[in-house]
């Protein structure tokens, strides 16, 4: 299922090197031209190095960008979105909705937005569960990319630890489902 990236997710996602461990998640990461704008326009003028980052990964078509088109534009205009959120979270939002496809959100008044109007979500590290539960990574690498992710999140230690147990059971699980048959 394609992703759609908020703000925060991308950038995150992108100082932690998962956008490739990301997009072999999710059959395609798109952001909004809302998302661009922050992430590398504003990003560039304000020095920061993720904005090259994010625009090489562009570049290179491992995230996409699109930008809403007029039906999406009303839409967002109608939703009612609280000021306190941004142009690229409520684009974000928007963009899930239409397409019927995954906002990955890390901000949580984005996500409540999001629940509130019917979209499917996630957070970034969801992702990283996603990842071990399929295969793709093994739990040393889960582990260590997610406390990476936490790190730069500043994710809480009530939560990093229970994502921590969550990957060491579907360890266990595996372990047990290819001793059982």
């Amino acid at each position: 299922m394609t992703a759609k990236l908020d703000t925060s997710a991308l950038i995150y996602l992108s100082k932690t090197d998962l956008l490739t461990l990301a997009q072999r998640v999710c059959a395609g990461l798109v952001i909004t031209t809302g998302v661009y704008e922050e992430a590398v326009v504003r990003g560039r003028a304000s020095g920061y190095r993720d904005a090259e980052r994010i625009a090489k990964a562009i570049q290179d078509q491992l995230v996409q960008v699109v930008a809403l088109n007029e039906s999406d534009c009303q839409r967002l205009n109608q939703a009612g979105f609280s000021s306190g959120l941004g142009n690229g979270e409520r684009e974000t939002i928007v963009e899930a909705l239409t397409q019927n496809c995954l906002a990955v959100l890390d901000d949580a008044r984005a996500r409540s937005a999001a629940v509130i109007l019917g979209a499917m979500l996630c957070r970034s590290e969801t992702l990283l569960v996603e990842a071990l539960v399929r295969n793709l990574i093994s739990l040393l690498e889960f582990e260590t990319v997610l406390l990476r992710l936490a790190q730069v999140r500043g994710m809480r230690a009530d939560d990093l630890a229970e994502l921590l147990r969550l990957g060491r059971l579907i360890e266990e699980a595996r372990h047990y489902d290819r001793t059982d048959t």
